[in-house]
């Protein structure tokens, strides 16, 4: 362990940390209509990563079937608020199915533990600002779980896989350069399925930690986790 002098006799720990933060967008939202406020995303950032930048942010979400502009709104928010939003789409109404995101989170939860911080931009949602889709046709195809355009137009054939790799994927195929530094994750409002993937990355030395309410969290995500915040307690995190 590595430490700095820093006079008078003291020292200190000096450790470099990696942040990846992982947000279930759909919990959080559960449980934020059951106390009825309303989250500040950037806020909430800051606090459950004690204002150290993450070099992962993922929000993951599941979205109506048929386009909805409020919710197209509420995605441009959480994009501008630095998080990558990881979305998928519900079936139609009259069809029972049962829809989750936990499949994704967990997978790069699992990823980020083992030493990666890029992944895969499959079902990522595109904000409005986003310079590519600024610039692309309407009859660009985004892969949110079925073959159409983000939030509007009509369905398209499915765009073909690239030939080549670009420079920024390369970094799916290797792991961090600095494995060496402490890799630190934080999950909020995961549901009881991230429980595994969780107590995982925790047996694989990062530090683990779970957000969420008090009154609403699960207790094997509580028990898989090496700390936990109660969101309960905070009074930064929420909008006027």
């Amino acid at each position: 362990m590595k430490y700095e002098e820093l006079g008078g006799g003291f020292i200190k720990k000096r450790e470099k940390r990696v942040v990846g933060l992982f947000i279930d967008g759909t919990g959080l939202d559960r449980a934020t209509r059951r106390i009825n406020r309303k989250v500040d995303m950037s806020a909430l950032v800051r606090g459950v990563t004690s204002g150290l930048t993450p070099v992962v942010a993922r929000y993951y979400t599941l979205i109506p079937y048929e386009d909805d502009s409020r919710q197209r709104a509420f995605l441009d928010a959480v994009a501008r608020a630095g998080l990558s939003v990881i979305v998928k789409r519900l079936p139609p109404k009259g069809i029972t199915r049962q829809v989750s995101i936990d499949i994704e989170m967990a997978a790069d939860i699992v990823a980020f533990s083992l030493g990666l911080s890029s992944f895969s931009k499959e079902n990522e949602y595109m904000p409005a600002d986003h310079p590519l889709r600024m610039a692309a046709p309407s009859s660009v195809v985004a892969n949110f779980g079925r073959k159409k355009p983000a939030f509007g137009g009509s369905e398209q054939p499915e765009a073909p896989a690239p030939t080549t790799t670009a420079p920024g994927d390369k970094a799916l195929l290797n792991r961090d350069s600095d494995l060496s530094a402490q890799r630190s994750i934080v999950v909020v409002c995961p549901s009881r399925d991230i429980a595994y993937p969780l107590g995982m990355s925790k047996d694989l030395g990062c530090d683990t930690t779970s957000a969420d309410f008090g009154q609403f969290n699960t207790g094997d995500v509580l028990k898989s986790a090496a700390k936990w915040i109660d969101l309960s307690d905070s009074e930064t995190i929420w909008r006027d």
